[in-house]
């Protein structure tokens, strides 16, 4: 774990890393993404096409057998597992109790058509901000510890000073945004090789320039 929450620590070290984060979710520069934490009503215990379409701001297309489930045959069980999952818990504090609780849930959602490591933790980072982080394949490949990933960034910011890291990179705009959710785009913005993260990687060295 040590190794891995030292890439993740050397990733927040980017040269203009701080301005492509502010860049990222500045309205003007119109990067989708910026509203996922905000779009719509984010109901504690209930899965809604809010919901979904926050996900699908995250380069996620939902397949619609599994729309049908989520908001509709599989909509009660899975609001029953979303209230055992304690909505006031930061990954770093977090119990093995409190995972195992999302873990219940991770299993429900990888079952379901099209949904992999990438759109279950989208889905989960949307409901329980807090707790749950982001692992694509850019979080997973900057970590390098495929399996272990969600473990390396609770180890990391277990430390007070990498905590400190990471919100030293929140622009005004982004004032709301839970730390996991910085954390995400600073490591997307750094080590993303998408066209995307590119032109917010451009955009944030015409703001130090």
């Amino acid at each position: 774990m040590a190794h891995a929450a030292r890439r993740l620590r050397d990733t927040l070290t980017e040269p203009g890393l701080g301005a492509a984060v502010a860049a990222y979710f500045d309205p003007a520069e119109g990067f989708a993404g910026m509203s996922f934490s905000t779009l719509g009503r984010n109901l504690p215990n209930k899965v809604t096409a809010s919901d979904l379409l926050a996900v699908s701001l995250l380069d996620i297309a939902w397949r619609p057998e599994t729309v049908r489930q989520l908001l509709g045959s599989q909509a009660q069980p899975v609001s029953v597992m979303l209230g055992a999952i304690g909505n006031d818990v930061d990954l770093w504090d977090a119990a093995d109790t409190d995972l195992a609780a999302v873990d219940r849930l991770w299993d429900v959602l990888v079952d379901m058509p099209g949904v992999g490591t990438a759109t279950a933790t989208k889905l989960l980072a949307r409901k329980r901000p807090r707790l749950c982080p982001i692992t694509d394949k850019v979080v997973i490949r900057t970590a390098g510890s495929p399996g272990q990933t969600w473990e390396a960034l609770r180890f990391l910011l277990q430390e007070p000073e990498a905590r400190a890291a990471v919100d030293a990179l929140r622009p005004p705009e982004a004032a709301d945004a839970s730390l996991l959710r910085i954390l995400d785009v600073a490591i997307w913005v750094a080590a993303s090789p998408s066209r995307e993260a590119q032109r917010c990687r451009l955009a944030g060295r015409g703001r130090a320039a």
